[in-house]
């Protein structure tokens, strides 16, 4: 029996942990949650997922950032690409993309909100082609 690939969906809307999951798991990706980064550190370490969507805004405005390189710079989690999918610039009017800011961002991907389903599953799959190479 083939092992689902695992994703990690991380934010505090849960319309969009809902929708996203739904569409993952509508292409079967086996998808957890969580709505803040203790819970989404407490599964990386303890369901070692093979791949982060992940919001910037959770506790504070840069949870996720403090949340990526935490990851980042574990030896034992610092393979798992993390997609940061995030409304940051409508809510703040900050941007920031990840030819610009991905290296300190510590992301492998970044998008705003929203995102067609179709747009999301194809930065998925580049993600995951990323890592088996």
């Amino acid at each position: 029996m083939n092992k689902k690939t695992k994703i990690l969906v991380v934010d505090k809307n849960a319309d969009v942990i809902e929708l996203t999951k739904t569409v993952l798991e509508g292409n079967n990706y086996e998808v957890v949650t969580a709505n803040n980064t203790q819970t989404a550190m407490n599964i990386v370490r303890y369901e070692k997922p093979d791949l982060i969507v992940l919001e910037l805004m959770l506790e504070k405005y840069d949870s996720g950032f403090t949340f990526t390189r935490t990851i980042k710079a574990d030896p034992l989690y610092n393979n798992i690409p993390i997609l940061m999918l995030t409304d940051v610039e409508e809510k703040t009017g900050y941007s920031f993309t990840q030819e610009l800011d991905g290296y300190w961002m510590k992301t492998d991907d970044y998008v705003a909100k929203p995102i067609e389903a179709d747009e999301l599953l194809k930065r998925v799959e580049n993600l995951l082609q990323k890592v088996e190479k």
